[in-house]
């Protein structure tokens, strides 16, 4: 039996009832929304019953994205019922995932990140891969199983991909990404009948629009930019929020007291902010009750250094929040 049908036949071999809605983690940006598009896609085109949804609003490049690329996007939903039947797609945390999940069915989880704390007492299939993109997973998922990506497909995990590697510029990137990238350029060139030089060109020029959208926080709240990327973590039996955001230009000294002072909204009573600048970062940090803001400024300098001002690290680098901030949090929490 080939290999692509040891895969189909373990996910026969799961309990599928109904309507199975895929969907991603909540705050969703590009890679999230595309991956559950991606993925359903998938599904059903081997006879599986499944809808992708997202668990929140799309940001602003999602928004461009599908508006360009002309994609309908998901329907928004905030809850799910008892026994819905979920994949999940780009997460594997409570924390980052829809309310009412403890009481649904994980029929599946396809991820890139480190394995979340969510459990279930039913048989699971599980992929996690050590790749820049959960859409660098899926299209894997596809060459497994033997299925063709159609144009629509492939410019939903493109852009995926271009998305969360930054256009392969992101630190999280790997070979593997690089060469899921080059294999769906290609795909998308012959469908256009374009040269992959001519069609890179194009994809260039599109990725600078983009980040003008990504980067866009005109008319935002400081509440609002802090959670257009931000994502509930549960680590060491501490609860706290972190944001992750890019600034291009200003004083970001100024930015970063603006998302200070609305990081004392957070529903959280401890939240982190990575901050981004001109390849620097700062690790913005609060704490709503005085014991938290005590306690969460000892984590934050045991994790990042000295404050330059309350509630404010400088670090001379760029940090990712995969890579960096969240490894350096999980080891001052449990330090």
């Amino acid at each position: 039996m080939s290999t692509e049908n040891l895969y189909l036949e373990t996910l026969r071999s799961l309990k599928w009832k109904n309507s199975t809605i895929v969907i991603g983690h909540k705050s969703p940006d590009v890679d999230s929304v595309m991956a559950a598009m991606a993925y359903s896609k998938l599904m059903n085109k081997l006879g599986f019953n499944t809808v992708a949804k997202m668990a929140g609003k799309p940001n602003r490049e999602t928004l461009y994205l599908s508006e360009k690329l002309h994609l309908e996007l998901p329907q928004i939903i905030e809850n799910v019922d008892e026994n819905q039947q979920l994949i999940l797609v780009d997460h594997s945390d409570y924390a980052q995932a829809i309310d009412g999940i403890k009481n649904a069915h994980i029929l599946q989880i396809i991820d890139h990140h480190g394995i979340g704390d969510i459990v279930t007492s039913e048989l699971t299939y599980s992929k996690f891969f050590p790749v820049g993109s959960t859409c660098t997973a899926i299209y894997m998922c596809y060459k497994e199983l033997g299925v063709d990506i159609s144009f629509d497909e492939g410019k939903i995990l493109f852009a995926g991909v271009l998305s969360d590697s930054l256009n392969l510029k992101k630190v999280t990137t790997t070979s593997v990404d690089r060469m899921v990238y080059g294999k769906l350029l290609k795909i998308l060139s012959g469908y256009l009948n374009l040269t992959t030089e001519s069609i890179q060109l194009k994809v260039n020029e599109f990725f600078k629009k983009m980040q003008v959208f990504a980067h866009d926080f005109s008319q935002m709240t400081g509440e609002e930019i802090f959670n257009s990327d931000a994502k509930d973590y549960h680590i060491a039996s501490v609860k706290f929020r972190l944001g992750s955001i890019d600034i291009r230009e200003g004083n970001p000294l100024e930015w970063a007291r603006t998302i200070l002072d609305a990081m004392e909204n957070v529903e959280r009573d401890m939240a982190f902010c990575r901050m981004g600048f001109d390849e620097k970062t700062y690790i913005l940090y609060y704490g709503k009750k005085p014991s938290f803001d005590s306690f969460v400024k000892i984590i934050a300098e045991r994790a990042f250094g000295n404050s330059m001002e309350k509630g404010i690290i400088y670090v001379d680098r760029r940090l990712s929040r995969k890579l960096d901030v969240i490894p350096q949090i999980t080891k001052a929490l449990k330090g």
